[in-house]
């Protein structure tokens, strides 16, 4: 296991060739960690570059950065003809810094595996993004991937999306990147790096909830029917005694409409001294200032609890 007194060798030569660092943050949990990295390693902010998906905020991340918009059509071209049209309009975005990139990103997904087609790509990294980083799940050697499972990866393989298959780590990344010794727990050890500076982060963010213990979590959107919003949003009500915040799930603020609409739902619900979070707050950075009683449905935040000593209680989706 390394730490943070040593650097990856493709870091290490990316800082001194002058490469793009390219960043894919897909959720909070993943802008700290980029956050951590960039200081860590002290990589230029010129040659930085920040891909968000799921509009996740990139407050933390002041450097050149896109939303990545997926088109309405975008997923049939994907699914089939097995192209990527976002990841074609990520390289181009790239392209334009005419320079070789290196990849961050949590996963294998579609983009990235589109990505490292490109000659100028240099090799990619994976980032700790939250509860897949602590499964049990082994790298897969992409030229060994059948055709069938090739065809069920491509019509399944999504950041937010677990599939039985499991092609999440690729053998060819160069290294692992988390915040505690048991992240990738069935990578190799000389693989893997461990940072240790997160109160670092302290100087970028500025807490949002001090005085505010209570923090209810909404499970993902895709896993109720609109017509239970209101129940699961009752359930976290009643949990948290009707005080406190509710964080929504990245999931529902990735669309405007959908976070308009559940918001609405929020509104007309009998409770005084409860508020929606804004985007803004990463309740993970918001544990490292003052211990919180978080209430949620199945999510990584159960794990950074346990990290950064808050409380966490799990609630059953069957309780909706």
């Amino acid at each position: 296991m390394n730490n943070n007194k040593s650097i990856p060798e493709i870091i290490d030569k990316g800082l001194n060739k002058n490469w793009t660092h390219v960043f894919f943050v897909v959720n909070p949990i993943v802008a700290l960690i980029t956050k951590m990295i960039i200081l860590n390693f002290k990589i230029n902010p010129s040659n930085i570059l920040i891909f968000s998906f799921r509009n996740t905020d990139l407050s933390l991340l002041d450097y050149d950065h896109v939303f990545v918009d997926n088109k309405h059509f975008d997923r049939y071209f994907e699914k089939l003809f097995f192209q990527s049209p976002s990841g074609k309009r990520i390289l181009r975005k790239i392209k334009t810094l005419k320079k070789p990139f290196l990849l961050y990103a949590p996963q294998a997904f579609r983009e990235v595996n589109y990505l490292l087609r490109s000659d100028i790509c240099k090799g990619h990294i994976y980032v700790e993004e939250g509860q897949l980083a602590y499964m049990k799940i082994k790298e897969f050697i992409p030229k060994q991937v059948s055709l069938l499972d090739n065809f069920l990866r491509n019509w399944r393989n999504r950041f937010n999306d677990k599939t039985e298959i499991g092609f999440y780590f690729r053998n060819d990344s160069y290294c692992y990147i988390g915040i505690t010794n048991d992240s990738f727990p069935e990578i190799q050890q000389d693989k893997k790096y461990v940072l240790q500076n997160i109160n670092s982060l302290k100087t970028f963010y500025k807490p949002k909830l001090n005085g505010v213990e209570k923090i209810g979590l909404t499970c993902a959107w895709r896993r109720l029917d609109r017509n239970k919003w209101s129940k699961m949003l009752k359930i976290l009500i009643k949990e948290m005694n009707g005080e406190g915040v509710i964080k929504l799930h990245p999931s529902f603020t990735s669309s405007k409409k959908i976070q308009d609409d559940i918001i609405k739902v929020f509104q007309n619900l009998e409770t005084k001294k409860i508020k929606i979070c804004p985007n803004d707050v990463n309740v993970e950075l918001e544990m490292i200032y003052e211990t919180k009683k978080i209430t949620g449905f199945k999510t990584s935040l159960s794990k950074y609890a346990t990290i950064f000593g808050s409380d966490f209680k799990q609630l059953s989706y069957e309780l909706i």
